[in-house]
């Protein structure tokens, strides 16, 4: 299906593409629903808040390319959703041509010039019309949109097939779980005394860190993507964390399982214990997140000495000790659940694909 041989033309983008402008919004106008909002993000879609408004850029089946903040940024959304003034609406000028597949293969072309442009010179709108694209060309001189299509379909079969082998594997790998009892006994702990929570006061600001892209998670109060704000480069100056622990942003109330070695931003607490893992520390999130839901509530403002002497409410053992290894198969028995659940769902697109 996928010739080797194609043909490639550059295009200015205004020429195969029409480009709709966004609606400013702000927080303070912004009013709570289900609706995406999509601001100049590079991570979670773009998507940087759900609302219930309605303006001119409320639109779906499209590109949204960021043309501000993470400039040149572009992720397809096949939902309808509300976009920012930093970000345009593309898409193709035949409209028969808008799908998943013909936009992801525009998005990765606008998005390999996002280099070009930074402070000095911004992606601004006619910049944006006159910016050359490469595009696979037919017989006519025109955009093959059939090769970017077959082409783009066969890349997400392959995914497919890795992701199925990979989570049958998984699926048959963990332990199997008996029916032991959702009934437990439960207590409070004061959380200083029963977990060893650290601040990062000291931690790196974004302003030090080396330049350049790397591989190491960058943590930061955001409440998206668990936390990560960039991966960064190895940092000499600063002392990496090694992982398997979970971190706090009490004034976002934010609470994430850090599984990696990390670097992370100011005013970060990391809770540690000895007999973490993934499962337990996914089950003490949620807990976690309840007992700082209370801060900032009524003059309660969030400090570390607050924090540690707060009490948090978790299952115990006949010992009347923290129940790590039921935390762990109860949350490994809901991943079960789901994998079963999600498999034959990646099966079917599979074989729709």
């Amino acid at each position: 299906m996928i010739k080797k041989d194609i043909e490639w033309k550059e295009f200015f983008l205004e020429d195969v593409v029409t480009i709709g402008n966004g609606v400013r919004l702000t927080k303070s106008d912004m009013e709570d629903g289900d609706t995406p909002f999509i601001g100049a993000s590079e991570m979670n879609n773009g998507i940087t808040a759900y609302c219930s408004n309605r303006n001119g850029s409320y639109d779906n089946n499209l590109l949204g390319v960021n043309y501000n903040g993470s400039v040149g940024f572009s992720f397809y959304h096949p939902y309808y959703a509300l976009f920012s003034d930093d970000v345009k609406r593309v898409k193709w000028k035949d409209t028969s041509k808008n799908n998943k597949y013909t936009l992801l293969f525009l998005a990765a072309s606008v998005q390999a010039q996002k280099d070009k442009y930074a402070y000095g010179y911004k992606f601004n709108s006619q910049r944006m019309k006159r910016q050359k694209i490469l595009l696979p060309i037919n017989d006519k001189n025109e955009p093959d949109f059939a090769f970017m299509e077959a082409y783009l379909r066969a890349k997400e079969q392959d995914l497919l097939k890795q992701t199925i082998k990979i989570l049958n594997k998984h699926l048959t790998t963990i332990k199997t779980l008996g029916d032991s009892p959702y009934r437990k006994e439960w207590k409070d702990f004061v959380f200083g005394k029963a977990f060893s929570i650290e601040s990062t006061n000291s931690s790196i600001d974004r302003i030090k860190l080396t330049v350049g892209n790397g591989e190491i998670p960058y943590i930061t109060r955001s409440d998206t993507n668990n936390g990560i704000d960039s991966f960064i480069l190895e940092q000499s100056k600063y002392e990496i964390d090694e992982g398997n622990v979970i971190t706090i942003g009490l004034d976002t109330q934010t609470v994430f399982y850090q599984s990696k070695p990390f670097y992370t931003g100011q005013n970060i607490q990391i809770v540690r214990h000895p007999k973490l893992d993934k499962f337990n520390a996914i089950f003490l999130v949620v807990a976690i997140k309840k007992l700082v839901s209370k801060f900032s509530w009524g003059g309660y403002g969030a400090t570390l000495t607050r924090l540690r002497k707060s009490k948090i409410y978790l299952p115990i053992d006949q010992d009347g000790e923290i129940d790590f290894e039921f935390m762990s198969t109860f949350m490994q028995r809901i991943e079960q659940d789901i994998l079963r659940k999600t498999l034959p769902i990646l099966k079917s697109k599979l074989s729709l694909t």
